[in-house]
């Protein structure tokens, strides 16, 4: 199998089809009986159809998902959508007159048939891949009626994985009806309504090999913005939930100030709607996470931004991923010694993507990290050498003009940080530092008697013995506090900057030599038990010759560039 990012993208009903226009599906409901009744064409059935999908928002949708494709050749696409208006008001509108799904079921099909044929033309159009899938090639004996039931066990699913996850096509799969089998012996099965929210479910579980790295939902709010929110939505006092952290045994929901709220387990539906509303939606997007998928719900204003991993919308996180990861990019001094980049290390906190230093390599080595560059919500520099800061023009010109950014990025650093860096990106393209840029940087100084604090992480500096500036720094967010040297010699600082915490990252440039501004290996050996793990970086020539004899003593880390420590 390719291994592949497996993005899948669920378009809600509410946003691909004029679901609450009532006109619309009442002109259709009556095509539909007279189509039935022989008095209207099938060409009638397709135009009424395709008037109840907005156009509009389907173009826009695949405009983007081809550029991202495009731009992520190693990213595999595949893309979901419920029946909406098109299946939900039918069925109701059926059910009226026959008990039985069975007896209907053929026309169900056909109009659902029609609208992924009419949605995945589009997606030809606008140079998708397109290629319809039912629910129901998935979900055959799928209990929809329990999101913890086993993995099917059908012969031609291997095929079907093949095909999704080898060629280059984009799977477009979608809300049905079909035959589901009981739960138990002496229930034989019965024919059901696959909803579109359970399809994600379906594909997580079903196949061996095809790994879901994120599940975007693009939905609508109307009039606010989109989102899960902690009751109804048109309540005065709803919250947008901005995550929701998924446990084995509870979950944690925290609105944008990054507060715990609850979550009223009861919402709206829609007349024409035959699904739960939020709250089902919710239980199906809390399964996938106990899939391993991480989820976003949001409107098509952000469907960029999710598709590059940042913080929008209401994020649905596995257990697995509520990990601090630490991805060490570089792990060599100011002179490349043993070939190694620049120092800097990538923090993936809950909240926030955190680059400490920016090195000459760092934006290679993001790259090369698998990590998308506009995913970087903060850097924060320990220093002004350039092996520590020299990168961030360089930064600055791919989230300008190879991937535009439009959220802010934020800046931390010792007292002259703004001038410094502005200076720095003077000198080296004095044309494209004098330009507009599509996102804001934000600048903020930090010192030992300044402390910083945002989004529910603290940033708290020391002084360190190198520059007359150099800082160290210890991050905490919620349970992980992490301590960055930066550069430095021996300074009684370094004690409370290390202790007690999770991980510590030591500058070693020197093995036996001593030097003022530097720390050794002897001296970093009076400091690994301060913290229940010790990372050492920022390795000189004399550390190169001896790094592979001294890798596992005492048990100090000295990790690989690219390496991923969680915590």
């Amino acid at each position: 199998m390719n291994q592949k990012n497996v993005i899948l993208v669920k378009l809600g009903g509410s946003l691909i089809t004029y679901k609450q226009d009532e006109d619309r599906i009442n002109k259709y409901l009556s095509v539909i009986d007279q189509f039935r009744g022989g008095t209207a064409s099938l060409e009638d059935l397709t135009t009424t159809i395709a008037h109840l999908l907005n156009t509009s928002t389907l173009k826009e949708i695949f405009r983007t998902l081809n550029i991202y494709i495009k731009s992520n050749p190693m990213s595999k696409v595949i893309i979901v959508h419920g029946a909406g208006s098109i299946g939900h008001s039918l069925v109701l509108h059926l059910l009226k007159s026959e008990t039985d799904l069975e007896y209907v079921y053929p026309i169900i099909k056909l109009a659902v048939s029609i609208q992924n044929h009419l949605i995945a033309g589009l997606g030809i159009q606008f140079g998708i891949n397109a290629i319809s899938f039912s629910s129901h090639q998935i979900m055959l004996g799928y209990p929809t009626d329990r999101t913890s039931s086993p993995r099917i066990d059908a012969a031609d699913l291997s095929t079907l994985e093949t095909m999704i996850t080898n060629t280059d096509s984009v799977p477009i799969f979608f809300g049905d009806v079909g035959f589901a089998q009981g739960t138990h012996a002496d229930l034989p099965g019965e024919w059901k309504v696959f909803s579109g929210d359970l399809i994600p479910n379906a594909l997580a579980r079903s196949f061996s090999y095809l790994q879901i790295d994120k599940a975007i939902f693009l939905t609508q709010v109307p009039g606010k913005m989109t989102g899960i929110y902690s009751k109804d939505p048109s309540l005065p006092d709803s919250q947008l939930i901005r995550r929701i952290e998924v446990g084995p045994r509870t979950n944690r929901y925290y609105n944008s100030e990054n507060n715990e709220i609850h979550f009223q387990q009861e919402g709206t539906q829609s007349k024409f709607d035959v699904t739960d509303a939020m709250e089902g939606k919710l239980r199906n997007l809390i399964g996938l996470a106990h899939e391993n998928v991480t989820s976003w719900v949001i409107g098509f204003e952000e469907f960029d931004k999710a598709l590059q991993g940042e913080n929008v919308g209401t994020r649905v996180i596995p257990e697995k991923d509520l990990n601090t990861n630490v991805v060490f990019l570089g792990r060599g001094d100011a002179f490349g010694s043993g070939g190694y980049k620049s120092a800097s290390i990538l923090l993936e906190l809950e909240v926030k993507t955190i680059l400490l230093d920016c090195g000459p390599h760092t934006l290679q080595a993001l790259k090369a990290s698998g990590r998308e560059t506009t995913q970087v919500d903060w850097i924060v520099i320990s220093h002004f050498h350039g092996d520590h800061f020299g990168g961030i023009p360089y930064l600055l010109l791919e989230l300008t003009f190879q991937h535009q950014r439009t959220h802010p990025l934020k800046i931390i650093g010792p007292p002259g940080i703004e001038k410094i860096v502005n200076d720095l990106f003077t000198v080296l393209y004095e044309r494209e530092s004098s330009k507009t840029r599509p996102f804001p940087i934000e600048y903020t100084e930090i010192t030992p008697d300044t402390p910083y604090e945002n989004n529910g992480i603290k940033i708290k500096a020391f002084s360190m013995n190198h520059t007359p500036e150099a800082q160290g720094y210890r991050i905490q967010s919620r349970s992980v506090t992490i301590a960055y040297t930066g550069d430095t010699g021996w300074t009684e600082n370094l004690i409370p900057l290390i202790s007690d915490t999770q991980l510590a990252i030591l500058e070693c440039n020197f093995y036996q030599s001593q030097f003022e501004t530097h720390l050794n290996w002897q001296e970093v050996l009076k400091l690994y038990n301060l913290a229940e793990k010790t990372a050492v970086i920022h390795l000189g020539a004399e550390m190169v010759t001896e790094v592979h004899r001294l890798i596992g003593q005492k048990g100090l880390l000295i990790p690989l560039e690219g390496q991923i420590i969680r915590i």
